[in-house]
């Protein structure tokens, strides 16, 4: 059986709107346990992550188990997928 090698590319393009909740219980508790985001845009690349690619909700991220989901809403703007099959 012979296989084949790709190499792929997602590019996303999107708006997250956060509720300050969400920034705010980031503190050194909070690091020390969960993961270590120190500025706004780390918090918001991780969860923008999670909502897009795991198709996960806020509500079910650690550390935001008790938020609701509409303190973070995410909107893609823009998405391009390609794939490039590469010479083995």
């Amino acid at each position: 059986m012979s296989k084949r090698l790709f190499a792929i590319k997602f590019e996303v393009y999107a708006e997250l709107e956060l509720d300050d909740q969400v920034i705010d219980v980031v503190d050194d508790e909070w690091r020390s346990k969960l993961y270590d985001l120190s500025s706004p845009e780390e918090i918001a690349e991780h969860i923008a992550y999670n909502l897009i690619y795991n198709k996960w909700s806020l509500s079910k991220l650690d550390g935001w188990a008790n938020q609701p989901d509409t303190n973070a809403v995410i909107s893609v703007r823009d998405a391009y997928t390609g794939a490039l099959e590469l010479e083995t």
